[in-house]
């Protein structure tokens, strides 16, 4: 391999050995946007609110890439349970805005 496709692997084995992995932060961000948009505070617009909980709360699609379904099994979560937890949250707005202001 020539020295400029090497500038493209990592030096050693410490990333792929890792147990953080990038590719996981970015799916946990994405749960963790759609739960803030569907569930906060903050001012969103009717159609994020809208958006957030049809993601959330929609037909479980784990083979669909980036569908709530596929990003769960994807954490290692269950995704009917998750979907469960988050409707328990409906009724209880209270509850959810602790769990809410860990995830910031």
């Amino acid at each position: 391999m020539s020295n400029s496709a090497n500038k493209f692997l990592p030096e050693d084995d410490t990333e792929a050995s890792s147990p953080v992995k990038p590719e996981r932060n970015l799916l946990a961000a994405v749960l963790a946007r759609a739960i803030c948009d569907a569930f906060g505070t903050a001012h969103c617009e009717r159609h994020v609110v809208r958006s957030a909980r049809q993601w959330l709360f929609g037909k479980i699609t784990p083979k669909r890439p980036f569908s709530f379904a596929w990003v769960a099994l994807h954490l290692d979560l269950d995704p009917l349970s998750l979907q469960e937890s988050l409707r328990q949250y409906e009724g209880n707005p209270e509850a959810i805005q602790e769990r809410l202001s860990l995830l910031r």
